[in-house]
């Protein structure tokens, strides 16, 4: 193997181009772990508001983008899961009913803290994912 010293002024341009890819590598490292559903916020609503274990519970989630537009054509999945072990989670699709809302209809099985999650994916491919907590869900008064 031969090794040739570059003379100094082609060692200049020689270390700001090696400096340069470094910075660019990095960058894109950088951009590669950023999370994509970081780029989309949820707005949640949910009905009967607080809910109740034991009937239907409506869940709307409204998808924006960082300018604020509809998010459209998601393919969506929401799932109640209880905050304690050997639960089953109870699942279902969410419904696009236009201007960025979607639409799931959940019975959550019993009383105690629950965790709802939204994911799915986007147009374009970008997974979603979104949750939000509801806490000392009531028992059924009926």
């Amino acid at each position: 193997m031969h090794l040739r010293v570059a003379p100094r002024a082609d060692s200049r341009v020689l270390r700001a181009a090696l400096i340069l890819t470094c910075v660019v590598q990095a960058a894109w490292v950088m951009g590669c772990r950023a999370d994509p559903s970081d780029q989309f916020t949820a707005e949640w609503m949910i009905d009967p508001s607080p809910p109740a274990a034991g009937g239907d519970l409506i869940v709307l989630v409204t998808l924006r983008d960082n300018a604020q537009m509809p998010v459209l054509g998601a393919q969506l999945h929401l799932e109640g899961q209880m905050s304690h072990p050997g639960m089953a989670p109870v699942v279902t699709d969410f419904k696009e009913r236009g201007g960025g809302v979607y639409e799931g209809h959940l019975k959550l099985t019993m009383a105690g803290d629950w965790t709802l999650v939204a994911t799915g994916e986007l147009r374009g491919g970008v997974r979603l994912v979104k949750q939000l907590d509801l806490p000392g869900v009531r028992g059924s008064t009926g």
